[in-house]
């Protein structure tokens, strides 16, 4: 098995990946990976070198305890583009405000976050909790860390409960108890239709988290965190597979417990798994010149770019010939706008014999047009 090197200084970077698409034909996906830098004017000029294809998941530090830089780009098939914004939000010419708006457009589609400095929770009158005035601020990270969330290790001295939604974030609370609200640091990145308010500040009882505000945000979500994670399953070419092992491993369980084991079946993989962008930054498949635009997210102010006008077309020969190059699709565009830099991510898939003819190819070329 063979693939050509990319001569040194070029422009992108390529692997092949077996997969699935969503009815479970096994596909080869070629993933190309182009960078670019959008110059004073917003064009998008390709830079010399890409940035490396990523293997897995990049935390800005303790993976348990820090949110995700990066998320891996070895995904044979999203259903959809992923669109992430790596940025801080900017107040006007560096003057400190107490709130402002960060947007994003893609094309008509437009997305606002509501951005406020730190505030704290504190006791109030007829035990209804009181905000402080939010803080002058310049500059804020729009991180998960900073959005609505967290793990609330007060109100339950047994044990600690975490928001389902984002484990990370800060504003979560079970009880309306003087220890768990006093000092309780409040979420500076809200949605602004969904704002967390004094009045709902504490859910009562950790079932209850899925009336509290939803985590807003323009980075990587988590794969562990609801919605996301509820999409996770059994892959739909492995479903006979998975139904072989668990007639094998119910002769394992105990006779009085197997009708409770028959009912733990695996969901179907839902491949809305596979996008990490945040709401409503999961777009339909991106094409060639789409407009992008950014509010309050960079020191120099708003900034405007497209995509390239054109996408590549791959071809892939395994051995048969090559096959016909194929449009390719725009799977993950992710924004470094502190470098004003994006990156993109495409893919073209092609649809083989299956994992078990993997070591029997002796040829695997790419092509790649322009």
């Amino acid at each position: 098995m063979s693939m050509p090197a990319l001569p040194p200084g070029a422009p992108q970077r390529h692997i092949v990946l077996p997969g699935q698409a969503p009815d479970g034909t096994p596909i080869l996906s070629v993933l190309l990976k182009r960078s670019y830098r959008i110059d004073a004017g917003g064009l998008a000029v390709q830079l010399e070198h890409a940035q490396p294809l990523v293997p897995g998941d990049r935390h800005f530090g303790d993976p348990m305890n820090t949110t995700i830089a990066h998320e891996s780009d070895h995904i044979p098939f999203k259903p959809a583009t992923d669109i992430v914004i790596q940025a801080n939000a900017h107040a006007h010419n560096n003057t400190p405000v107490h709130e402002l708006t960060v947007s994003v457009m893609v094309g008509t589609h437009r997305k606002d976050i509501q951005v406020i400095g730190d505030r704290l929770a504190k006791r109030g009158p007829a035990r209804l909790p009181i905000f402080t005035d939010p803080a002058p601020f310049t500059t804020m990270p729009m991180r998960y860390e900073h959005a609505y969330g967290g793990i609330d290790v007060t109100s339950d001295p047994s044990m600690a409960n975490a928001y389902a939604r984002n484990h990370l974030g800060r504003g979560f609370v079970v009880s309306d108890s003087p220890a768990a609200i006093d000092g309780l640091e409040l979420p500076n990145i809200e949605a602004p239709d969904d704002r967390l308010t004094p009045e709902r500040l504490s859910c009562g009882h950790v079932m209850h988290w899925q009336r509290q505000p939803m985590p807003d945000g323009i980075a990587w979500t988590s794969k562990y965190a609801q919605p996301r994670a509820s999409y996770a399953g059994v892959m739909p070419g492995d479903r006979a597979l998975e139904a072989k092992l668990r007639r094998a491993y119910t002769k394992a369980v105990p006779a009085h417990q197997q009708a409770d084991y028959a009912k733990t079946a695996l969901p179907d993989m839902n491949f809305a798994f596979f996008n990490g962008a945040s709401r409503g930054l999961v777009r339909p498949y991106l094409q060639p010149a789409e407009r992008l635009a950014f509010r309050n997210l960079h020191q120099a102010g708003d900034i405007i770019t497209t995509l390239p006008a054109t996408f590549p077309a791959i071809s892939l020969d395994i051995g048969q010939g090559p096959q016909p190059g194929k449009p390719a699709i725009l799977q993950t565009a992710m924004f470094r706008l502190d470098a004003m830099e994006f990156d993109l991510v495409w893919r073209a898939a092609f649809p083989y014999a299956g994992p078990d003819s993997l070591p029997r190819l002796r040829r695997l070329h790419v092509e790649i047009a322009p």
